[in-house]
This record gives structure tokens, C-alpha cells and sequence, in this order.
């Protein structure tokens, strides 16, 4: 009975174990699935610089990317959980490699300059070096010669097996024609497939859904919260004005959110904006899985598959 026990006992603490981490488990996918994850942008410019800062997180700000650049500043990232940055190591290490880049930079300089003074009390030498280089270039020369009569010898052995052989090339033409003409034929039928693939009604169907889906993936990717100001100038008036005649388009986009100050007599690009918005995992799962179970996606994956 004592055995038993411990048994029963070993296996209940095996159980909890398996439901604790099957908890965590169900816990992590509901937290992909409906837990969203959130964008910030913001950026500024004026006459003299410009800088901007993006933020994504997860879970409330569990985990977070934080990247950040300027005019004024060097660009960095840092990869945070719980507002805890996991890479100032490495913000340490860059900084060792610029400092021993620099120093690198120096010694080579030194080197250099070491090197065009060894250049500059070498030039004697270097005259007695060409007579030298001139003997050994009229030895070398002779030696070529002898290698080119051996070389006419050569080519014309090689004319002589190449007469040979000029019976059987015509066979060996009339092959390669052959294979021409078949993989001709081959990427000719698979043109004519596709084209009536595109022609049918199944990849109608298919554009149609597409576009629709692409249409709800954008409204949802979108950011929800635009706010900013801007101040545009070309020095040209008739240039300023086609340029908020193209901003005007897209002005249901971005509607009151956005104000731009317009300078017909001024050349300027300053302002800020900012941006937010998040993104949903369920949103894709439940696109996946619509995308999925479409019989013409399938057909056209089958079709892929067997080329």
C-alpha cells in the first residue's frame, strides 16, 4: 500500500505539472490571438535637423521595440521586457569597436606614412632593378618563341583530328534541333496554360477575393489615431499648389488630422506628425483560415505543386 501511494502521489504531481503547463500553453494563444500589438511613430523636422522615434509592444508593454533616430543623434534600438532594455551590452561593445576602429585608422595612417618614406629612399635601387628586369625580359622573350612553334605544331594536329571527325556532326546537330524544338514546344503549352488560367472565371473569382481581403487587411492595419502639422513651400507657386492639389486627394484619409500650412514664396519643409494603431493575431488567423478553405486557393495550390 506504501508503494502505491508514492505512486499515486508521483503521478498526481505529473498531472498538475502537464495542466500547469498546458494552462500557459492555452494562456500564450489566447494572448497572440486577441492580445493586440501597438505601433507609435512620431517625427518632427525643422530648418536645422530632425529626429524621429517608433515604438512597438506587445501585452501591455510586455515586450517592446523601441528604435529612435535624429540629425543630432546616432540611431539606436533596444528590445525591452518590462521597460527593461535586454542589449546595453551591446551599446557597450559598439562603442569598444568605434574606439578601436579609430585607433585601427591611426595605425594604418602611421603605416602609411612609414611606407612612402621607404618609397622615397628606394628610388635608387629601383634603376638597378629595371637593367635586371630587361635581361631577364630578352631571355623571356626567346623562351616565347620556342613555345609559339610548339603551339602551330599543336593546332595543326588539332585541325587534322577535327577533319576526322566531320562525319558524325551532322547526326549530332540534327539532336540538339531536336531538343530545341521540344523544350520550344514544352514553354509554348505552358504559356497557353496560363493564359487560360487567366482567362477563366476561377482566377476572376480569385482577383475578387483577393482585393476584397487585401481591402480589410489595410482598414485593419491602418493607424487609428493621426495627428500633425505641416509646413510645405517649393519656392514655386504653381509647384506648392499641384502639390496640395495631390494632397487634397487623400484628404478622407487623413481628414481633419492633418493641417498644411502652404508657402507659395518660401521654400520650407518643416512640421510634425505622429501616428497609432494596432493589430490584431486573430485577424490573420481568421484570414488564413478563410483563404484556406477557398476551393479555387486550393485548386491553384494543387495546380502549383504539380507544376
Amino acid at each position: 500500500m506504501g508503494v502505491l501511494h508514492i505512486i499515486l502521489g508521483i503521478i498526481k504531481v505529473v498531472g498538475i505539472l502537464l495542466l500547469i503547463l498546458l494552462g500557459i500553453f492555452l494562456l500564450g494563444i489566447l494572448a497572440i490571438l486577441f492580445c493586440p500589438v501597438t505601433y507609435r511613430a512620431q517625427g518632427s523636422r525643422d530648418a536645422d535637423s530632425y529626429e524621429g522615434h517608433v515604438q512597438i509592444a506587445w501585452l501591455f508593454r510586455f515586450v517592446s521595440f523601441i528604435f529612435s533616430f535624429g540629425s543630432k543623434t546616432e540611431s539606436s534600438f533596444s528590445i525591452c521586457i518590462l521597460g527593461i532594455p535586454l542589449n546595453r551590452n551591446r551599446k557597450k561593445r559598439n562603442k569598444k569597436v568605434s574606439e578601436k576602429r579609430k585607433i585601427s585608422k591611426e595605425k594604418i595612417r602611421s603605416k602609411t606614412e612609414e611606407s612612402n618614406l621607404v618609397e622615397t629612399i628606394s628610388k635608387p635601387k629601383l634603376s638597378e632593378q629595371k637593367e635586371s628586369q630587361q635581361e631577364a625580359t630578352e631571355e623571356s622573350t626567346e623562351k616565347t618563341m620556342d613555345e609559339t612553334e610548339k603551339k602551330t605544331d599543336s593546332v595543326f594536329q588539332k585541325l587534322q583530328e577535327f577533319f576526322e571527325q566531320i562525319p558524325g556532326i551532322p547526326k549530332k546537330i540534327l539532336d540538339r534541333f531536336k531538343k530545341i524544338s521540344l523544350t520550344v514546344h514544352g514553354i509554348y503549352d505552358k504559356i497557353n496554360q496560363i493564359r487560360e488560367f487567366l482567362e477563366s472565371e476561377r482566377f476572376a473569382r480569385l482577383k475578387t477575393l483577393c482585393f476584397q481581403e487585401g481591402k480589410r487587411m489595410i482598414h485593419h492595419i491602418r493607424p487609428r489615431k493621426v495627428k500633425g502639422h505641416i509646413k510645405i513651400g517649393t519656392g514655386d507657386p504653381y509647384v506648392t499648389g499641384q502639390i496640395l492639389a495631390m494632397a487634397g486627394i487623400f484628404f478622407p484619409l487623413y481628414g481633419e488630422h492633418i493641417t498644411i500650412e502652404p508657402y507659395f514664396e518660401q521654400r520650407i519643409l518643416e512640421g510634425n506628425i505622429s501616428v497609432k494603431g494596432r493589430i490584431y493575431g486573430s485577424f490573420f488567423v481568421r484570414l488564413v483560415w478563410k483563404l484556406l478553405r477557398n476551393s479555387d486557393i486550393r485548386f491553384m495550390i494543387k495546380r502549383i505543386k504539380r507544376g
